[in-house]
């Protein structure tokens, strides 16, 4: 291909990729039955009504390796979805919890947070990751990461209680108020952290540290990686590891029509970030599809 078609066709490609519609978004209801297991620890998927699809088919490609593991299923949704009943079908057992009322929960036993909380467009993920980590070991993902192959990693994180998460490809996404915050009370911070998944154990998150750090916020918001950098400040003091980058991945591969994309038999997840949330569409979705079929057939055959 020459450059002179790439750079003709390469932005309207992708601006079809990111906004044609995917009918597989709402299918999930063609996965299989996983029936949710009472455990002491939670697996945590935040879901709102425009992700509510999606975060079905993360916590689908989860759950089934976390089974037998001592993880509940665990449902927050943040805003009014009409589709839970669609949870509770493919998850018989699954529970359900508004993310306002973990806001109340945090806001109860640390006041000081109020602000953020309610008023960041993130701040109910924070709530919801230091209410539930105060009460249980808390496997959390965002509506947009998909495991694909069982995670050997993740599972010897847990069974040894260390914090882990996945981490950026690149350096930067981070809130320089924050930061300034943090180095203004001798914390330091994960550099390349992404708080899309993390495994929190019991405890590991402080309501009192996150109120120090985030004292000085008032809206309006000025960064969308506040909530992201106050995670990578706490998760540095709960000395958490990063998961393998190469095996949880986070990258921009693939964004573009003519790029590689990596590959998806060889990697346990993958986070797919904004700029390449049509390949979880077009791509992670019908992966998981396939898969749930062959879990079936050997299902019936063995």
């Amino acid at each position: 291909m020459t450059s002179a078609v790439k750079k003709l066709t390469t932005k309207p490609v992708w601006w079809w990729e990111r906004s044609r519609s995917y009918p597989i978004r709402s299918q999930f209801d063609r996965l299989p039955q996983l029936p949710v297991e009472p455990g002491p620890k939670r697996f945590v998927v935040l879901a709102t009504p425009d992700s509510f699809c999606d975060a079905m088919w993360t916590a689908w490609s989860w759950y089934r390796f976390l089974q037998g593991h001592g993880f509940q299923l665990h449902l927050v949704v943040d805003g009014d979805a009409g589709q839970v009943a669609g949870a509770a079908q493919l998850f018989p057992g699954v529970s359900i919890e508004s993310a306002q009322s973990l806001c109340a929960y945090v806001i109860e036993r640390e006041p000081r947070l109020q602000s953020f909380l309610l008023s960041y467009p993130m701040g109910r993920k924070l709530a919801l990751m230091l209410a539930l980590s105060d009460r249980h070991p808390v496997l959390y993902s965002d509506h947009d990461v998909l495991a694909f192959n069982a995670p050997s990693e993740l599972l010897a994180c847990i069974g040894r209680g260390i914090a882990c998460n996945f981490m950026e490809d690149v350096d930067g996404t981070r809130d320089p108020q924050i930061l300034e915050r943090a180095q203004a009370l001798g914390l330091d911070f994960i550099p390349r952290f992404n708080s899309g998944f993390l495994f929190l154990p019991q405890g590991s998150l402080s309501m009192t540290v996150a109120a120090e750090l985030l004292a000085g916020w008032h809206p309006p918001a000025n960064s969308w990686f506040a909530e992201q950098t106050a995670l990578a400040v706490l998760l540095c003091q709960a000395k958490a590891e990063p998961l393998p980058p190469d095996r949880y991945v986070i990258s921009a591969r693939r964004q573009f029509y003519w790029e590689k994309d990596v590959d998806y038999e060889a990697i346990v997840a993958r986070h797919f970030t904004g700029t390449v949330r049509h390949l979880m569409y077009r791509y992670g979705m019908p992966i998981l599809l396939r898969q749930s079929r062959l879990s079936e057939s050997e299902l019936t055959n063995a």
